[in-house]
């Protein structure tokens, strides 16, 4: 199926019914599972930054889905979209960001992580043997899931954020597949 236009950086120029559903399955269940994670620990923050939360939430299911599919993979590839590709890894400083502010949780430690995540796939992006690419991305994501645990992040909602965060960039876009 072809998607309208504004749609090709989510879904690609050509996608399938299944690839849609299940893209917008994981951006339903991120959110969920964050306003799950939200009643559960009580947090205090106005109504409008639970919604940005939920909808970067949104966000990073759905992506977590969108950069496996062949068409956003495909929409992506090439030689004529790197700089489509660097645009939107640069791009996702400011979901880490808005969850750190949101969150009242900005530290050292944790700006680190975020340059950690951003650096390290554009390290990845840049590798340009596809097998690499995979043997790095998936080093990275053990790296910082193992950086998560070590550094101590307590806060429910951000050890569901960073995890996903990685497997998104690192794994979902990182990699070329197509």
């Amino acid at each position: 199926m072809k998607p309208p236009k504004f749609l090709h950086e989510t879904h690609g120029s050509s996608t399938t019914l299944f690839d849609v559903i299940i893209t917008y399955s994981g951006g339903l269940l991120a959110i969920i599972s964050i306003y799950v994670l939200y009643l559960g620990n009580y947090l205090d923050i106005s109504i409008w930054k639970l919604i940005l939360l939920l909808i970067i939430s949104g966000d990073i299911g759905a992506g977590v889905i969108a950069n496996f599919t062949k068409g956003t993979n495909s929409y992506y590839s090439g030689e004529v979209k790197s700089k489509s590709r660097l645009v939107f890894i640069l791009f996702h400083f400011l979901h880490p960001a808005i969850f750190l502010y949101i969150l009242n949780c900005l530290s050292i430690k944790k700006i680190g992580l975020v340059l950690f995540v951003i650096v390290s796939t554009l390290v990845i992006n840049a590798i340009k043997n596809k097998e690499k690419q995979k043997v790095i991305a998936s080093f990275c994501t053990l790296l910082g899931i193992g950086t998560v645990l070590i550094i101590g992040i307590s806060n429910p909602l951000l050890l569901w954020f960073f995890p996903l965060y990685m497997i998104k960039l690192f794994i979902g876009f990182g990699i070329r597949r197509y």
